[in-house]
C-alpha cells in the first residue's frame, strides 16, 4: 500500500511528539506539512490566507462554564479577535497572527481550556442535543458518556492525529428533538431493547452521507467500549492511500458493513446484541424550553455563528445573576438553562435557529461567498415559520451541511447567465431527521439574485401540500421524481403564469400536464427535460443586472 503524503508524515514524527517544535517554529514562514502538525493542537493557517490564524476549541458535548466562557470572551477583547460558533458546538477564535497565536494557544492551555485534536485526522468533538439531562423527552443524559469516551484519545500519542481521516461522533439520549446527527461517522442513536434504555450505531455518515444501521444495541454503560472498539477497528483498517478516500464512509464502503462489524467484533469485550427499537421523534423547536425541573430553556440566536462580544458579555452578566447554565449547539447558538420566566433584556437573530452557515469567505479562503452576511438573500420569514432547516456552504466541502437539510445551499461563481456574478447549487430532497436519504443536487447554478424567488416558489409548493414538514413534502412529492423533472417543475412554477400543481401521480402524466400548459416551451426528443429547462433558465435569469464578480 502507497502511503499518502500526510500519512508519511506521521511515520516521520507523530503529532504529539510535535509540541517540542511548536515554540522553535517561524510562523510567517511555515511549510504545509508544519501545518497539518499545527492542527492537531487546534491551529488553524492556510497558504491561501497565510497571514491569518484561527484557534479551534473544543467544547465537549457543548457544555461550558460560566469562568471558560468569560475567559475566551476576554482573551478575545484584548486582541480584537471574531468570535464563531461551529457546527460542531465549538468556538473559533479568527484575527489571529503569527504574533499572538502561540501566546493565545498557552493562555487558554493554562486555564486548562483546550484546543487539541479539533482539526486534521482526529475524533473531533463529540456533539449530543443542547438539553441534553433536561429536556422532558431526555431518557438517557449522555454527558458524562461523551466524558468517558473523550478521555479515550485526548491528548494521547496513539490517538493525536493518528486517524485515517477526521472522525466526528455523536450521541443523543433524547427521545423528541429538533437537532438531528446521521451525518457523523458514528453515532449513538438513542433506542430501547427488552424494556431498556441504550443506543443503536449507526457508522459512516459524512457531510455528503447518511450514517448507516451496524444493527447493534449498545447499553449506556457500554458506550465507551464500544467507542473505543469502533476507534480501533478504523485507526487499525482504515484506508490510507488517497485523501479523498480515508473517511470510515469508504471503508466500509469496500468492505460492507458486516465485514466491519466483525472488525469492532475484535476489540471489544462486551457481547454484541441485535439493534432494538429506534425511539426518535422529530421535535418542534421552540425559542422557550419547558424542561423536566420546572425550569425554561432559551436558544440565544448568533448571527448565523458569529457572536458580537458585547451582547455576549450581557448574556454571561445575566446568567452569573439569575445561576443560568450555558450550552452550545450545533445549530451554532447558544442555549440558557435555568430560566424562571419567559420574559429577557435581549433580543434573538429572526431565522438563526434553522441556517446552518459556513464561515465564509471572511474567514475562510475556501469559500466563495461571505455566507454569514449572504444570508440575507433568503426568504428568512418563510424559513423561521416553517422551522425550515437550511444548509448553507461557500464551497463543496460542505461545513454548513447542505446535505442534511431541508433545502442545501453551495456559493460558486458562474457565467452561465453573462458576466461572471454570485450564483448557488440548490440541493433537496433530504430526509435527514432519521437517516433515510441526504439532498440531491437539483439546481447546478441560480444567480444569487433570483435565489430568494426561487426559493420562495419551492416554499409555496410545500405550503399548498397536506405534509406537515417539509421532509414529508420531499417524500412524496420530490423523491419520487427524477433529478430534472423536479428541476423542471419548479423553472415551470416561475415561467408560467398558470403553473399547474404537483400531484401524486407519475412523472409521465405530470410532464403531459406541463406540455399542455400556455407557453410552456415544449420540444421533442427532449431528453431528461433539457430543451426546456435551457430556455426557461435564460429567459429567466439572464440579467444584467447580476452580482458580478470583480
Amino acid at each position: 500500500m502507497k502511503l499518502n503524503r500526510i500519512e508519511r508524515l506521521k511515520e516521520e514524527c507523530k503529532p504529539y511528539d510535535f509540541r517540542e517544535r511548536l515554540f522553535s517554529l517561524d510562523l510567517t514562514e511555515i511549510t504545509d506539512e508544519e501545518r497539518f502538525y499545527l492542527k492537531n493542537y487546534g491551529i488553524y493557517n492556510i497558504k491561501m490566507m497565510p497571514e491569518k490564524f484561527m484557534l479551534r476549541i473544543r467544547v465537549s458535548g457543548g457544555r461550558i462554564t460560566q469562568k471558560s466562557l468569560e475567559t475566551i470572551v476576554r482573551i478575545a477583547k484584548e486582541h480584537h479577535l471574531q468570535l464563531l460558533l461551529t457546527a460542531r458546538a465549538q468556538i473559533e477564535l479568527h484575527g489571529l497572527t503569527a504574533s499572538n497565536i502561540l501566546q493565545v494557544w498557552q493562555r487558554l492551555r493554562e486555564e486548562k481550556i483546550t484546543t487539541l485534536q479539533t482539526l486534521t485526522d482526529n475524533f473531533r468533538n463529540i456533539v449530543t442535543d443542547p438539553y441534553d439531562g433536561f429536556s422532558t423527552a431526555n431518557r438517557v443524559e449522555v454527558y458524562p458518556l461523551i466524558r468517558k469516551m473523550q478521555k479515550i484519545f485526548i491528548d494521547k500519542a496513539e490517538w493525536m492525529g493518528m486517524l485515517p481521516r477526521k472522525f466526528n461522533v455523536a450521541i443523543c439520549g433524547t427521545a423528541r428533538t429538533h437537532t438531528h446527527f446521521f451525518g457523523n461517522d458514528l453515532y449513538f442513536a438513542l433506542a430501547q431493547k427488552e424494556k431498556e434504555w441504550g443506543f443503536n450505531l449507526y457508522l459512516g455518515g459524512k457531510n455528503s452521507e447518511a450514517a448507516q444501521p451496524a444493527d447493534i444495541f449498545v447499553l449506556p454503560q457500554e458506550v465507551p467500549a464500544m467507542f473505543e472498539a469502533v476507534a480501533k477497528a478504523y485507526v487499525t483498517y482504515g484506508l490510507r492511500e488517497s485523501r479523498a478516500r480515508t473517511r470510515l464512509f469508504h471503508l466500509i464502503s469496500e468492505t460492507g458493513m458486516e465485514d466491519f462489524v466483525e472488525k469492532i467484533r475484535s476489540f471489544y469485550h462486551g457481547t454484541l446484541r441485535e439493534g432494538g427499537l429506534l425511539s426518535m421523534e422529530k421535535g418542534v423547536f421552540n425559542l422557550f424550553e419547558p424542561l423536566k425541573d420546572g425550569t425554561l430553556g432559551y436558544c440565544l440566536q448568533t448571527e448565523f455563528g458569529k457572536v458580537e462580544l458585547p451582547k455576549l458579555q450581557e448574556v454571561l452578566k445575566y446568567a452569573r445573576i439569575n445561576g443560568l447554565q450555558i450550552r452550545l449547539g450545533v445549530d451554532q447558538n447558544f442555549y440558557l438553562l435555568g430560566l424562571k420566566t419567559d420574559t429577557l433584556p435581549f433580543q434573538t437573530t429572526k431565522g438563526a435557529a434553522h441556517i446552518t452557515a459556513c464561515a465564509g469567505s471572511h474567514y475562510c479562503a475556501l469559500s466563495l461567498w461571505d455566507i454569514k452576511s449572504e444570508t440575507s438573500f433568503l426568504p428568512l420569514e418563510k424559513i423561521e415559520k416553517h422551522q425550515l432547516q437550511v444548509g448553507f456552504s461557500g464551497c463543496l466541502k460542505g461545513c454548513g451541511r447542505h446535505h442534511h437539510a431541508d433545502i442545501g445551499l453551495v456559493g460558486l461563481r458562474t457565467n452561465l447567465f453573462g458576466k461572471t456574478q454570485k450564483a448557488a447549487r440548490v440541493f433537496l430532497g433530504a430526509e435527514y431527521s432519521r437517516g433515510k436519504s441526504v439532498a440531491r443536487l437539483i439546481f447546478p447554478s441560480v444567480p444569487l439574485q433570483h435565489l430568494s424567488q426561487l426559493l420562495e416558489v419551492i416554499v409555496e409548493a410545500y405550503e399548498e401540500s397536506d405534509k406537515e414538514d417539509f421532509e414529508a413534502f420531499c417524500e412524496v412529492y420530490l423523491n419520487p421524481y427524477s433529478t430534472f423533472f423536479v428541476m423542471l417543475w419548479f423553472l415551470s412554477r416561475l415561467y408560467l403564469q398558470d403553473p399547474p400543481s404537483l400531484e401524486r401521480v407519475s412523472e409521465k402524466a405530470l410532464y403531459k400536464k406541463l406540455q399542455s400548459c400556455n407557453g410552456f416551451p415544449c420540444f421533442e426528443n427532449n431528453e431528461n427535460y433539457l430543451k426546456s429547462i435551457k430556455v426557461m433558465m435564460h429567459a429567466l435569469w439572464d440579467d444584467t443586472k447580476a452580482i458580478h464578480i470583480s
